[in-house]
């Protein structure tokens, strides 16, 4: 068994948010996205799986309505911060992988971040139109 199957929970959204109100058709499409983001997302190498995380826990905070990660056009000074207390988070539980001078690392950080803000953008949109 490999380390997915182990840890499918892990990967796997579950239900909608709703689960009184029934979906209109598209809910497959959805679902079906989101396993295959989840599985892509396990393949990251190890150092861009530790980033990922810390982006997860970061986005997992700003997903409310009114949020910065919702705006039409959020501020790039602002996703640039939250993607610097990224990497700050991970230089300080390891320090020799996780460099704070090291821009590539910086870039990474930024580019994992808004990928995951991507991806919980259109989740957020498509589960709204999803029910009446």
């Amino acid at each position: 068994m490999n380390h997915f199957e182990e840890n499918f929970q892990d990967y796997w959204f579950g239900q909608p948010l709703s689960p009184s109100l029934s979906p209109v058709f598209g809910a497959e499409k959805l679902w079906e996205m989101e396993n295959d983001y989840s599985y892509l997302k396990y393949l990251y190498p190890g150092l861009c799986g530790k980033l990922r995380e810390r982006a997860e826990e970061e986005c997992d905070q700003l997903e409310y309505d009114g949020s910065l990660m919702f705006d039409t056009y959020p501020d790039k000074t602002s996703l640039q911060q939250i993607a610097h207390k990224i990497v700050k988070k991970c230089s300080q539980e390891d320090p020799d992988t996780f460099p704070m001078d090291n821009s590539h690392i910086r870039e990474m950080a930024e580019i994992i971040l808004y990928n995951e803000i991507l991806f919980r953008r259109n989740r957020y949109r498509n589960r709204k139109r999803l029910y009446f």
